[in-house]
């Protein structure tokens, strides 16, 4: 009796745990529209239903852009410090207005306002998207990108490029309190998880020589790109997930089931992927082109001056409860069979 028992706790040991691994590895149907910024002066829009793809032309190249809370406006930030608005119902946009000086990252404040990053000069400018005017700004540290906020609204967290560390922001007083050192060797955008418990930095490890160098993709011999996990309640590193490429953004499902990683050079050297991980398998589970799949079918090639001829994927914001992609977007499948 006693034998049957044990075998059968074996059997049904097994039974769970090759069902958990098969659960784990499973595609995700996912539904919503990502919205990824680039260096190619337009905003790249796909469809993670289908995998379909349009874009958005701004003219500028640009690292940062926020969503806003309804859906309906992206902020967009340039490398040259300026700032413009577009409207995705109409596809219409305000005209460019100068803010700072060369943009990384921007995430929605809990007072509304917009708190964008400066990687030259190490400030945050804060945009009123209802005025449309710089209304603050403040020094954080030497040179800044990803911004996400705690929960409660309380904390900003504030990553420094080089320095690989994470600032700790009073949001009241817009001073420094703390950091998270280890945070990455060249890190860029980060989100905290929906529960506010984790921070999962993307760090591009953009090495030469074993020391960053900020060129935007690895060199020959750099290493492969990471997220590292930060606890916010200790500012400790909790794991370190080995993405590739490039990673420079990431993104959080609702639930928090699944992350969204944003890297450059995947899946191949000439493309940027946006890559879907869970969150507690730490799996990457499917990748979606985010360049490739339009520049090949144009046969669009990016000229050797201008980023060393690589696409080069940015920011990346989703909207989970958009069912396809605007009519506003300029559709790629149109423009392909325009080039025939």
């Amino acid at each position: 009796m006693k034998r049957n028992l044990v075998i059968s706790v074996l059997v049904l040991a097994l039974v769970a745990f090759f069902s958990v691994n098969t659960a784990s590895t499973e595609e995700p149907d996912l539904s919503g529209v990502a919205y990824i910024q680039g260096h190619g002066g337009h905003i790249a829009v796909v469809d993670l239903k289908t995998g379909a793809s349009a874009r958005y032309v701004h003219e500028k190249p640009s690292d940062a852009l926020t969503l806003s809370k309804d859906g309906n406006t992206i902020y967009i930030f340039s490398l040259d410090g300026n700032s413009r608005e577009l409207d995705i119902k109409t596809g219409s946009m305000t005209e460019w207005k100068k803010l700072g000086k060369k943009h990384c990252g921007s995430n929605i404040a809990p007072d509304g306002t917009i708190w964008v990053s400066d990687m030259k000069d190490g400030k945050v400018y804060v945009y009123d998207p209802k005025t449309k005017k710089l209304v603050d700004s403040f020094p954080v540290s030497k040179s800044i990108c990803g911004i996400s906020f705690s929960p409660d609204g309380k904390s900003a967290y504030i990553s420094d490029m080089p320095g690989g560390f994470v600032n700790v922001v009073d949001v009241k007083t817009k001073k420094v309190v703390g950091k998270f050192e280890g945070a990455g060797d060249f890190i860029h955008r980060h989100r905290v998880t929906p529960d506010g418990k984790e921070l999962w930095q993307s760090d591009g490890r953009e090495l030469k020589g074993g020391k960053p160098f900020g060129v935007g993709y690895a060199e020959e011999g750099g290493a492969p790109g990471m997220v590292r996990i930060m606890d916010t309640k200790t500012g400790k590193l909790k794991d370190s997930l080995y993405i590739g490429g490039n990673p420079h953004d990431v993104e959080f499902s609702p639930d928090g089931k699944y992350a969204i990683v944003a890297s450059r050079q995947l899946p191949e050297p000439d493309d940027s992927a946006l890559l879907v991980v869970d969150t507690a398998t730490k799996r990457v589970l499917k990748s979606y082109s985010a360049c490739k799949s339009c520049h090949g079918a144009l046969a669009v090639e990016i000229p050797d001056e201008k980023d060393n001829g690589k696409p080069f994927l940015c920011a990346v914001q989703i909207n989970w409860n958009q069912s396809e992609i605007p009519a506003s977007a300029e559709d790629t499948a149109g423009l392909v069979e325009k080039a025939k």
